[in-house]
């Protein structure tokens, strides 16, 4: 795994990102995740994931997000995209229940490449036996980083966050809430054991993203940069 620093600060770019912001904006991420469906455009994909790689010089992680779990948009064709930039990228993410799912799984092993299963829940924050029911499912997939991302509505939800979190320290994981009262798990729960937390810079792709910058002093404050 090519990340500089764990915990990691992944930073969110969509194509025209890619092309307009310069590299000095990208200052203390770890990793770009390229949001494929928020691309404006849908041709010639691979040509911004070869940009990106070029100008910035930080691992890729490509995500096309299914709608039902926070995509912008419909990519019918996902498969195909995924492997038309394997030469570009260091990680995927794949939701765990998705059918596409398992074929992924084989394709990021036959290519080196980091696999993230992730779970998305905009409603609310499930139990804990819910949420190990999820990570059941991924690790039973295969998956080398487990995401698990819900809707925080009040102190119990964050509480079931960092517990989960504590819960697998020792394992791979990314765990976050989302909404403005998740916004403490993407800064404390890295402290305990999750492995990636996301930033934004123009637009955030999810409820509660932190802006690079103040991720980046925070992280800076609390000893986890040097």
């Amino acid at each position: 795994m090519l990340l500089q620093n764990i915990p990691a600060i992944a930073v969110v770019l969509k194509d025209k990102d890619v092309l307009s912001i310069p590299k000095e904006e990208l200052k203390g991420a770890d990793l770009i995740e390229l949001r494929v469906d928020m691309f404006e455009k849908t041709e010639n994909i691979s040509d911004i994931f070869e940009t990106a790689k070029r100008k910035y010089n930080l691992p890729l992680l490509c995500t096309i997000r299914l709608p039902e779990e926070g995509g912008k948009r419909e990519i019918k064709n996902r498969v195909e995209i995924y492997q038309a930039v394997i030469p570009f990228c260091n990680f995927f993410d794949i939701e765990i229940f998705s059918n596409e799912a398992p074929f992924l799984r084989q394709l990021s092993i036959k290519n080196n490449i980091t696999l993230i299963g992730s779970y998305h829940n905009f409603i609310n924050t499930p139990s804990m036996e819910q949420l190990e029911e999820v990570f059941d499912r991924g690790k039973t997939i295969g998956m080398d980083i487990i995401k698990i991302a819900t809707m925080v509505n009040g102190k119990k939800d964050m509480e079931t966050l960092l517990y989960f979190t504590l819960r697998h320290k020792l394992d791979r994981i990314i765990v976050l809430g989302m909404g403005q009262k998740g916004i403490p798990s993407r800064i404390i729960n890295p402290v305990f054991g999750s492995m990636i937390t996301y930033a934004s810079l123009n637009e955030i792709s999810a409820p509660g993203q932190i802006h690079l910058k103040d991720m980046v002093h925070i992280f800076k404050v609390m000893g986890l940069r040097g």
